[in-house]
């Protein structure tokens, strides 16, 4: 494989595995509440107007237990392969 397609890769594996710890966190949050225990990150939007373009940037993102616990498996998936 090309040394530029492991890195997405594992991006793309990192990102489905915290997608879906997030998913599960929030489906047995009523079993285990402290999966779906986390905190907010990020900044708001921030606009340039140049006169013939705007451009609008922002990032946030929620980070609770069971999505690092899906990321710390990506990883150890990847690891693995």
């Amino acid at each position: 494989m090309r040394k530029g397609g492991n890195s997405i890769y594992l991006i793309l594996l990192i990102l489905t595995s915290v997608i879906i710890g997030t998913i599960l966190g929030k489906a047995f949050s009523s079993f285990l509440p402290i999966l779906n225990y986390g905190e907010g990150i990020g900044f708001g939007p921030a606009t340039l107007d140049l006169n013939i373009f705007t451009l609008t940037f922002g990032f946030s993102a929620n980070l609770t237990v069971a999505g690092i616990i899906g990321l710390i498996a990506g990883i150890i998936i990847y690891r693995k392969l």
